[in-house]
């Protein structure tokens, strides 16, 4: 076989490896860019140990999974063993890889249209506040997950999910779900102070510091609030240094829900 210097959906590429097994990646779609590199969407198999052939270059109940590897990376060492129509299923890490990266070409590859999806998205959000004000909160951050899969940039969504999680005491998981917000809307208010309330509720001080430092300079319109927090996370860190008790209390005054939640 005769190495391929340019590449077509469905070719699938194999390699053998130092250790004798064989290598098998299936191209998704070709990618070109004004440099004239080109990136190939792969679907990677699990290394085999006997040769390949066009029926049998993947394991049985092997699905893959998705990877974006440069066409340059296959110029040494790989072979086009055959080419194979993409089958249902080949594409699903592709469409979840797409959903988060660029909205709009998973929406063409996924035949979907754009305002169904938000429609969707919207429905769940609104079914997920309802369940909320209902006290229904492990069925209120489930439907929240639905909107969030739907619409992975619903960081409204993103937001009231993690203060769910906030008001189960579960810090460390609402921390993730403000910095996935951040990383969607990194103007987010509310997500960026209350990465600061989770931080300083974990125990992290300087981290909790950092943030209600840099939040009373970006969000001078809730100045006063990040002025009061940081006041409480150096007084934390004066008690953690000194003999006082190291852990954050819980202020008897704390509401159940946080009362900067926004409840759109």
């Amino acid at each position: 076989m005769e190495v391929k210097r340019s590449f077509a959906v469905g070719d699938v590429l194999v390699s053998r490896r130092e250790d004798g097994d064989w290598m098998a990646v299936k191209v998704l779609a070709v990618d070109s860019w004004p440099d004239e590199s080109n990136t190939l969407q792969c679907l990677v198999f699990r290394p085999i140990s006997h040769t390949p052939t066009a029926t049998s270059f993947r394991s049985p109940n092997d699905p893959g999974y998705h990877g974006p590897i440069s066409a340059a990376g296959f110029a040494e060492g790989w072979d086009v063993l055959c080419t194979s129509p993409i089958e249902e299923g080949d594409l699903d890490g592709f469409t979840q890889y797409l959903k988060m990266t660029d909205f709009g070409r998973y929406l063409e590859v996924a035949g979907q249209s754009l305002e169904a999806v938000v429609a969707q998205a919207n429905a769940y959000y609104r079914a997920a506040s309802a369940l909320d004000d209902e006290g229904k909160k492990l069925e209120a951050i489930d439907t929240y997950g639905q909107a969030i899969g739907l619409l992975p940039m619903f960081f409204e969504a993103i937001d009231n999910r993690a203060l769910l999680y906030w008001g189960f005491g579960d810090y460390a998981t609402a921390l993730m779900g403000f910095e996935d917000s951040l990383r969607v809307n990194p103007d987010g208010n509310t997500a960026f102070f209350s990465r600061g309330e989770c931080l300083l509720r974990l125990g992290r001080l300087e981290e909790a510091q950092q943030v209600f430092e840099e939040g009373k300079q970006r969000f001078p319109e809730h100045r006063d609030l990040y002025v009061h927090y940081l006041a409480e996370t150096l007084e934390q860190k004066r008690s953690r240094e000194g003999s006082g008790p190291t852990g954050v209390p819980t202020r008897p005054n704390d509401p159940v829900r946080p009362w900067w939640k926004f409840w759109g």
